[in-house]
């Protein structure tokens, strides 16, 4: 049974009945931009004739998108076929014309960092320089961010960025929520690394998810006939969170957009400026195209939201906006100082165990955090109090040991050029070690086989008895006609192997079985042959991440925090240099970014909303942060 339309204020209406043209709805934290989202779309398949398959929606996570696909169902049976991350939507604009810039189209994604990392590291080390772990994050985020801009190595020179101070000893940098110490000699090579990391990947035909956006701006800009293929293929475009998106996605947008797109966001809401995301898209439809701002807020209560418009009236650079709560007036905002850290954290502790004691949901509770560092101290704090926690960390389903085994394999099979995967797979199996491994590896560059072709070969090559038997495993498991996870859990015992592992480990045991059993249930549906594990793995881009957080109050950084709500909200660490973070003096610019950063962690709050400061944060003195005399004003 399909539910009837919601009701909706007036500017919703404005918004789900403007079908042509460019568009921009300014939706603020709260003000019910799902709902008009979900309505417009709705209005574009039943009211304006458009075909399901011509609206492309993106959004920035793959929970929004399902949400969606949800909240459409129960209205309609017309659902979008074009619904996703702009990740997920323009990988499979990239497969189906990879050949345009690529090897082919059988390339395979590297998932997590920690590959990332790896593959630095041996870069590193060929250079003889041996990068800390904050150094190789900051390599990673670097290359990140020229991929974001749109930025190829090759139109890089390799030379000493000039930019960049000459000498020796370290700089302090922000890395998302980290506080991390880089040298200056790896600052200098950074281009350099670009380039040798780039080129690591073309040899593995392998791609890392910036690629995706990258490689698919460049078949765009370079071949007009596939752009004017998808440009008409998509009548109406809808953007939700626009004020995230990267430069690399911008110009994506522009070369597909024909008078058409609908862009969604709050410029008040733009906090991922160290993954390159900007406000330029939002701005330029404020100034050139028609404009609806959502300001009725549905979410928090007026005292929250009386603090929310001075924070928003306090930025220099803006869209002007004021939110108008449909809620009560609520309790008044809960300002404390302290002398010390540890008095602070007490203090937030105390609190957190007389909301449980009230029988106040652990899950409606949550503490924000500017840095991890900070998160971690209070989560030690919470455990020694026995309080149910949880810190939000980044490590995910397709992080883990067991799924990445097992995806290894998988990979392989579609691109038997992946070192990272021939090398993970090759670690598992019984008397392999680096020497053998390598030797298989330059085998296989000599003579120009992939790695499963040169695992047919092993006779050929100076190697163990023991080592021959084990490799050969890896193709025999090899069979189309069979599922080929199960093909590896039997074949390379699996189980068996996680079983020795972990024999004095049962819990831990138990959960990686229960993974398995889970990516197993997911890859239900789809076929055998290459295409089918292709499918299955580009399937896996926007798997959500599964955290056991239930019922345990939530400690987060403010970054993590992002559209998310809670009853109760703890704001901790609000001092200067820690909220707003920076060194030696505040631009205006960094100003608004950090401000943009505390509306957004107010906004998180539904009721209730307590800010604390301490003076003395470990060997450091520090003020009470200004933004909280924003909102006393």
């Amino acid at each position: 049974m399909k539910v009837r339309e919601m009701q909706l204020n007036k500017e919703q209406i404005k918004a789900v009945n403007t079908p042509n043209g460019n568009l921009l709805i300014v939706a603020s934290a709260g003000t019910g931009k799902t709902t008009t989202i979900v309505e417009r779309f709705i209005n574009l398949v039943e009211k304006f004739g458009y075909s399901p398959n011509e609206v492309l929606m993106t959004t920035f996570t793959n929970k929004a998108a399902k949400d969606m696909i949800q909240k459409i169902a129960n209205r309609t049976d017309k659902l979008p076929a074009w619904i996703g991350t702009m990740h997920s939507l323009f990988l499979r604009i990239l497969r189906e014309n990879a050949e345009l810039v690529l090897r082919n189209s059988n390339f395979t994604l590297i998932t997590d960092d920690s590959e990332k990392k790896k593959i630095i590291k041996e870069l590193a080390l060929k250079e003889k320089i041996k990068p800390s772990a904050d150094e190789t994050e900051y390599l990673i985020k670097r290359i990140s961010r020229f991929k974001s801009l749109g930025i190829h190595a090759s139109g890089l020179d390799s030379n000493n960025d000039p930019s960049l101070s000459e000498g020796h000893g370290k700089e302090e940098e922000l890395l998302e929520d980290e506080i991390a110490y880089i040298s200056k000699e790896v600052k200098q090579k950074t281009i350099f690394f670009y380039k040798k990391y780039q080129e690591f990947l073309k040899n593995s035909n392998t791609l890392d998810f910036d690629d995706i956006l990258l490689y698919t701006l460049k078949i765009l800009e370079i071949y007009p006939e596939v752009r004017k293929k998808y440009s008409e293929k998509f009548k109406a475009i809808m953007v939700d969170e626009a004020q995230d998106l990267n430069v690399a996605q911008i110009k994506i947008l522009n070369l597909l957009a024909n008078d058409n797109i609908c862009i969604i966001g709050d410029d008040c809401q733009n906090i991922y400026e160290w993954r390159g995301s900007s406000n330029e898209l939002v701005f330029q439809f404020e100034r050139k195209h028609k404009k609806i701002v959502l300001e009725e807020n549905y979410r928090s209560t007026e005292n929250i939201i009386n603090a929310i418009n001075k924070t928003i009236k306090g930025m220099k650079f803006k869209i002007p906006k004021k939110l108008k709560c449909t809620k009560e007036i609520g309790n008044g905002i809960v300002i404390r100082g302290f002398n010390d850290f540890e008095e602070e954290v007490e203090y937030i502790a105390d609190n957190v165990k007389k909301l449980l004691k009230k029988k106040e949901l652990a899950d409606e509770i949550a503490v924000l955090v500017r840095t991890n560092y900070t998160g971690k101290n209070i989560e030690r704090e919470f455990i020694r109090n026995r309080i149910p926690c949880h810190l939000s960390r980044s490590r995910g389903f397709l992080d883990r040991e067991e799924i990445k085994d097992i995806l290894s394999f998988l990979n392989l099979i579609v691109n038997p050029h992946s070192s990272l995967d021939f090398e993970r797979l090759m670690r598992i199996l019984p008397g392999v070690g680096k020497v053998s491994i390598d030797k298989i590896k330059n085998y296989a560059a000599q003579n120009n086989l992939g790695y499963i072709n040169s695992l047919r070969e092993l006779e050929k090559i100076r190697l163990s008895d023991q080592v021959k038997y084990s490799a050969k495993i890896i193709f025999r498991s090899i069979n189309f006609n069979e599922n080929p996870i199960e093909n590896f859990l039997r074949n390379v015992n699996y189980r068996k192997i996680l079983e020795n592992k972990y024999k004095y480990e049962a819990l831990k045991l138990e959960d990686k079985l229960e993974n398995i059993k889970l990516l197993l249930d997911l890859f239900k549906g789809f076929s055998y042959n290459i295409k089918g594990i292709k499918d299955f793995l580009d399937s896996l881009i926007d798997i959500d991440k599964k955290e056991k957080d239930n019922k345990k109050v939530k400690i987060s950084t403010i970054h993590a925090a992002k559209g998310l709500e809670w009853k109760h909200v703890f704001l901790a660490c609000c001092n200067e240099k820690i909220l707003p973070y920076y060194k030696d003096y505040l631009t205006n610019l960094k100003r608004d970014a950090e401000l943009r950063l505390f509306y957004v962690a107010i906004s998180r709050a539904k009721d209730f909303l307590t800010i604390t400061h301490s003076c003395n944060q470990g060997w450091r003195f520090l003020e009470p942060s200004s933004f909280i005399k924003i909102i006393k004003r």
